[in-house]
């Protein structure tokens, strides 16, 4: 069976903060597919400056993983469902099925067409960040509360390093004001 995984990072992030632990992306991939039956993997993820070397180096390291990755620079709120609905349709004839990690009520109408066609399409996610019509479309919704032990990242996160030449304290990183700023610091952590 061809699997393909579709992720809204700003989803994850907001699923991740509301679960206390942070999702390896590695590991998600294998979770949902053996290599050998893996279609594709998207990550869509916003930019909030395209000119951030973090925020660049983020992106690449997804692409090392095996993601397709979908960004685009934007400011405020992100809004990928029109991407992931374009790629969803767009691929269907190489999946069996398709694993979206999304809460959008506007895909709705996109899994009832995918679902019209015989693909199969599992929802995944936290219930309560949900649209329950998506949920309702959807063949299957896996929890993310129920796959913790597999997906949860272990170890690693970001390191500061004092200035030993000057004797200085790291000095955190400012809160970022708009949800993309902070998803993108958050994934950040994980290269």
């Amino acid at each position: 069976m061809r699997v393909a995984l579709f992720i809204d990072g700003s989803y994850m992030y907001d699923a991740a903060k509301r679960l206390g632990w942070n999702i390896d992306h590695r590991k998600a991939i294998g979770v949902f597919a053996k290599p050998e039956d893996l279609y594709n993997a998207f990550y869509y993820a916003p930019v909030t400056d395209a000119n951030d070397e973090r925020q660049q180096k983020f992106l690449d390291a997804l692409v090392f993983m095996g993601y397709t990755v979908r960004s685009r620079e934007t400011h405020g709120d992100p809004h990928f469902e029109a991407m992931i609905a374009t790629d969803l349709l767009v691929t269907a004839p190489r999946w069996d099925r398709a694993v979206l990690a999304s809460g959008s009520g506007d895909l709705s109408h996109t899994l009832a067409a995918l679902r019209a066609q015989g693909k199969e399409v599992y929802l995944l996610g936290v219930p309560e960040l949900t649209d329950l019509e998506l949920r309702n479309q959807s063949d299957r919704f896996l929890d993310l509360r129920e796959l913790q032990s597999s997906l949860e990242r272990t170890g690693g996160g970001r390191r500061t390093y004092p200035n030993l030449s000057e004797g200085a304290a790291p000095q955190e990183n400012p809160e970022e004001s708009s949800p993309a700023s902070r998803l993108m610091n958050n994934l950040e952590d994980e290269i």
